[in-house]
């Protein structure tokens, strides 16, 4: 028993001394964070609009009329019908407790817009058609990816420039790297900023009396903590 007990201390011994020398070398290097901030204006716009037969007066509005009153809306704000997308497998039959004769039927669009003022634009000229919906599903940036990649850079260069002025201080000066760590951190959606009221609209033609649409920015965060050796 003894023996063993002599041996498991001597191979022990190395493992002891690696251990202290990781703490020994653990004392020369400095942790730092760094952030960068930047607020981007979203440049596609994804908008639902869905169009729907009514009745008013004893009068139905059919489906052909609705599409054809959107379509040369979407004309007069001069966005081009190629990008408009059907949202939905195609025209649907809404029965609600009627005969066949009498059921709703239904089509949804999709389409992307590129800025408020375009949004502001298609609203305007789609106020006279008697949409059942119009809704903002998503905003996004084309290049946000790259835009993200940027800040994340800006972040860890933060980070350097703050262990370089912390080690001055006391005399000493930054090495290499010796660890990077990304936090991810989500973005904050916009939030839409009109005048009267949201974009929503009913088939009715109620629309927000808003003079102006705008968004607030997307505003993008990059965190990145990273240790420098103390030379």
């Amino acid at each position: 028993m003894k023996s063993k007990l002599i041996a498991f201390l001597f191979l022990a011994l190395p493992l002891f001394a690696s251990a202290q020398n990781e703490v020994f070398k653990g004392e020369h290097f400095i942790e730092v964070t760094g952030t960068a901030h930047l607020e981007i204006e979203p440049n596609e716009i994804y908008t639902l609009i869905r169009l729907k037969e009514f009745e008013e007066n004893r009068q139905k509005t059919t489906l052909e009329k609705l599409d054809a009153d959107f379509l040369n809306a979407l004309k007069n704000a001069g966005i081009d019908r190629k990008r408009l997308e059907l949202a939905d497998a195609g025209s649907s039959i809404g029965k609600f407790g009627r005969k066949d004769k009498d059921a709703f039927r239904e089509k949804t669009y999709q389409i992307k817009l590129t800025s408020a003022a375009e949004l502001e634009k298609f609203l305007e000229k789609l106020e006279p058609v008697k949409v059942d919906l119009v809704d903002i599903t998503r905003l996004y940036h084309s290049d946000y990816e790259k835009i993200k990649l940027d800040l994340k850079t800006k972040a860890l260069q933060a980070a350097k420039a703050k262990a370089e002025t912390l080690l001055k201080s006391i005399g000493a000066e930054i090495g290499k790297p010796l660890m990077v760590r990304d936090w991810e951190v989500d973005p904050i959606q916009p939030m839409m900023e009109m005048k009267a009221a949201n974009v929503r609209m009913n088939y009715a033609g109620d629309a927000a009396e808003e003079s102006q649409i705008g968004f607030r920015k997307i505003k993008l965060q990059s965190q990145i903590t990273a240790q420098f050796e103390i030379k």
